[in-house]
């Protein structure tokens, strides 16, 4: 898994700590290798949070102070507050905080565009996600955020995290279907439509549809950096691996409880998983139609678009009605919906994210 080093290139990580020449392939003399292991064990330790972007340590402890205005109790004193941060790496890089719909969100401008392109386009393009499982435990999953945006700030990642809030705030419970995914980073992936024209339908709506995205034509000259979409945007699958470790590094040294992979996520440590949760169509294209009757106990047609208003005065199957079996349709329309546990941590069938098939390569596999 990603959460260790061993399996993964020594050049990538910082943690990775090379090992004393060995008898076997050494011709330097005993006083030669006796040099070598004082100088490694020598070697001060990097402190806990330190970010190579900076050369420093950016929050003490690698987590955020609990004054921080992203901070977890921030959050949970002032959900209607907007908070915003700046860091400067080689460029200034700003966040601001949201909290809506169950979820306390730390992004940047340039995410809020990605997200309304991913929905210009009906949530078909790449949707890569880290997810961090994190026992819901509020103590627990607090400290775990703050380590997390922490992360996420100290590597100025370029998009958004976000984690649930809804039961801290009394209102609604995390449902048992979305355990393992309590934190999640977001993981850009830029996609060919994004620098086409929009739907005829969103830009009804308002969204252009230009190269650099959907506010590339709409927002004003002296702003259109911070909303512009393109693959520069991307980071390296070594980017992503080694934030993951750091954020494995930080999350046990605190004793962060895990709550195990999420069901149809694909593990990459301890705490970490991945999975693209772009939309899938429902039912599935290659399904057979003789199991629907079965699973509905009756005679089941299937509808396209052109199809709808003769059906008008039908129930639609809709994908909870599938997935637990209830018998209330006769009616079957696909339609293209979030990509259900079984179905995998690329249901989409999209290409492999660099950080998986960038360290397949590197390790010869």
């Amino acid at each position: 898994p990603i959460g260790t080093t061993s399996q993964m290139p020594a050049s990538e990580s910082r943690h990775d700590v090379k090992k004393p020449f060995s008898r076997e392939f050494s011709v330097d003399t005993k006083t030669h290798e006796s040099s070598i292991k004082v100088e490694l064990r020598h070697k001060k330790p990097l402190p806990l949070g330190f970010a190579p972007l900076f050369e420093r340590v950016v929050y003490p402890g690698g987590k955020l102070p609990k004054e921080h205005p992203f901070s977890f109790e921030s959050a949970i004193k002032d959900r209607y507050a907007m908070p915003t941060a700046s860091l400067r790496t080689y460029r200034t890089i700003n966040y601001h905080r949201l909290c809506t719909g169950g979820f306390n969100r730390v992004c940047t401008e340039r995410c809020r565009v990605y997200w309304l392109a991913q929905n210009a386009h009906g949530h078909t393009t790449p949707d890569w996600k880290i997810h961090f499982s994190i026992k819901k435990d509020l103590k627990n999953l607090g400290l775990a955020w703050d380590i997390l945006c922490a992360v996420f700030l100290d590597h100025a990642c370029e998009f958004g995290i976000k984690v649930t809030v809804a039961e801290a705030l009394g209102d609604g419970k995390w449902p048992d279907t979305q355990r393992g995914r309590e934190i999640t980073l977001y993981v850009f992936k830029h996609s060919e439509k994004y620098d086409s024209s929009a739907p005829a339908e969103a830009v009804g709506e308002g969204v252009g549809g230009a190269i650099g995205g959907p506010m590339a034509d709409l927002a004003p000259p002296s702003e259109v950096h911070n909303f512009w979409l393109s693959k520069e945007y991307e980071r390296s699958g070594s980017f992503w691996r080694n934030l993951i470790r750091e954020a494995e590094q930080r999350l046990q040294h605190y004793k962060i409880e895990s709550a195990g992979c999420a069901d149809g996520d694909l593990p990459l440590g301890r705490y970490a998983s991945i999975r693209n949760e772009a939309f899938i169509p429902w039912p599935p294209i290659d399904v057979d139609s003789q199991a629907l009757k079965l699973r509905h106990g009756k005679k089941i047609k299937e509808t396209s678009n052109k199809d709808k208003k003769a059906d008008g005065n039908h129930n639609v199957v809709t994908a909870d009605d599938i997935s637990s079996g209830v018998n209330k349709s006769t009616v079957v329309r696909r339609c293209l919906i979030y990509p259900p546990n079984q179905s995998g941590w690329n249901a989409a069938g999209h290409s492999i994210h660099e950080i998986l098939s960038d360290s397949w390569h590197n390790r010869g596999t």
